[in-house]
């Protein structure tokens, strides 16, 4: 991987636990998943450096994207910052008791700081149905729908028991982090606590293989995928709330807002 290029930041904002008990309920099919919404993205300069406003007081995380839009690399570690702090990083693995280079001046750094554009409708909080389900209804639904479906994979928004046929159906395609020893992908090795580069999300995934490979006649937008690719990067969940009220009204395809998603 250390000819890929990194052309963007993905910046995810971890949502706190706002009920008692872990996985209750799930946020999806991914086991104890801390819940997640998009803030956006902000690009990234030619040497790797990247300079942004970032939002005060919020748990955040950040995804290392390729020219796609695919993470190559997620942080699984949040951080924060204050009002008016400038918070710089050198790298997770780098010697805390040492300076930055002197040698070099971060291009990012001699302009004004980037503001986050904002990602896809539905992933601020996460949605599956607003995220995702468009873009089946609009190229899948056709020979995935419900009656005599194309290889028995039914892609369609109807819900089934907490979540809905097409989530239910495409989740256990692209591999997901998971708690307590639990396999996240077809290759049945433990996927915590360590992410390895182009492991998880839309870089890992059997669906993204299979979709840049060429499916019949599917032609994807530049919107179709970074909806698919955003759902695929952030773990595959199909609820942003711990709200169990809020989550009903998700599984409808309707729009939340409320002060657990802060």
């Amino acid at each position: 991987l250390s000819s890929v290029k990194i052309a963007r930041l993905r910046i995810v904002q971890v949502l706190p636990k706002s009920t008692w008990h872990a996985n209750d309920p799930p946020l999806g099919i991914p086991n104890i998943s801390p819940g997640k919404q998009v803030l956006g993205t902000v690009p990234v300069e030619s040497d790797g450096s990247a300079y942004f406003r970032a939002p005060a007081g919020k748990a955040l995380c950040f995804q290392a994207l390729d020219e796609m839009g695919r993470a190559v690399q997620m942080m699984r570690s949040v951080t924060y910052v204050q009002p008016g702090e400038v918070v710089s990083c050198v790298g997770c693995h780098e010697p805390r008791n040492t300076a930055p280079r002197i040698d070099h001046v971060p291009l990012a750094s001699v302009r004004a700081p980037s503001q986050i554009a904002p990602g896809p409708p539905g992933s601020r909080p996460l949605s599956f149905p607003i995220l995702v389900q468009p873009v089946l209804d609009r190229h899948c639904v056709e020979c995935h729908g419900d009656k005599e479906p194309s290889g028995g994979i039914v892609l369609n928004g109807l819900p089934q028991g907490r979540y809905t046929n097409s989530y239910l159906a495409l989740a256990p395609y692209v591999p997901y982090a998971d708690w307590a020893g639990r396999q996240g992908d077809f290759r049945k090795i433990n996927c915590e606590p360590v992410t390895q580069p182009g492991f998880f999300g839309a870089r890992g995934s059997k669906l993204m293989e299979m979709l840049l490979t060429g499916h019949h006649d599917v032609r994807l937008t530049q919107d179709d995928w970074e909806r698919l690719i955003t759902w695929m990067d952030c773990n595959v969940l199909f609820y942003g709330t711990f709200n169990f009220d809020a989550q009903k009204r998700q599984q409808r395809g309707e729009v939340i807002a409320g002060p657990d998603l802060e």
